[in-house]
């Protein structure tokens, strides 16, 4: 698969209750923490760049600036498939060959991994795989959007993924945050990650 084929989704739409405060505008390397994945992201040729947000949300400004189409969810409490629903819909107004889904609150994942993601599509789900389970970022070829457009509540695409080819990725790169806790063990994380120059 090429990226130039691909429909770009980053889902920043939850409510972040545990984080106890905006989580995706929350300092993270002197950047809110939702802008690292869009920016590992904007730099991918693609169909389509977009981000799912709830209404309002003060990071909606930040990815609209690195030009990223906004849509919103206004519905955010019926759970994670309500903006996978958002970001099928999105993806079927391009000619995309396929649809990746990032999520917002994983700061550490770089390009050069979403990049691999992409390149290892072809007919099948493609998951990212931390060692344990597999998880978003993923990429969905075209036929399998009508499974994401029937998936309800928080679970999201969990049973899909569940058999997906999967692509290892380094220690600690898939980290996502949910509570400050987390927020400050991914900042050593990501320094324990060698970046690429």
């Amino acid at each position: 698969m090429q990226a130039k084929d691909v429909a770009i989704v980053l889902l920043a739409a939850g409510n972040a209750r545990r984080f106890g405060s905006d989580k995706l505008m929350a300092d993270f390397e002197g950047a809110p923490l939702g802008s690292h994945a869009a920016h590992a992201l904007i730099g991918i040729e693609a169909a389509a760049h977009v981000a799912v947000c709830q209404p309002k949300a003060a990071i909606a400004a930040v990815y609209a600036r690195l030009g990223f189409d906004i849509t919103e969810n206004p519905h955010p409490d019926r759970g994670l498939s309500g903006s996978l629903h958002l970001a099928v819909e999105a993806a079927t107004k391009t000619d995309a060959e396929a649809l990746l889904i990032a999520l917002a609150d994983m700061p550490i994942v770089h390009a050069s991994y979403i990049e691999a993601l992409i390149a290892a599509c072809s007919d099948d789900v493609v998951a990212s795989f931390d060692g344990h389970q597999p998880m978003p970022p993923a990429i969905f070829p075209r036929s399998y959007w009508p499974d994401l457009l029937a998936t309800a509540g928080d679970a999201g695409a969990r049973h899909i993924l569940a058999n997906a080819t999967r692509l290892a990725a380094p220690e600690g790169m898939l980290r996502d945050i949910d509570t400050p806790d987390e927020l400050a063990a991914s900042k050593v994380s990501l320094h324990r990650i060698d970046r690429p120059q």
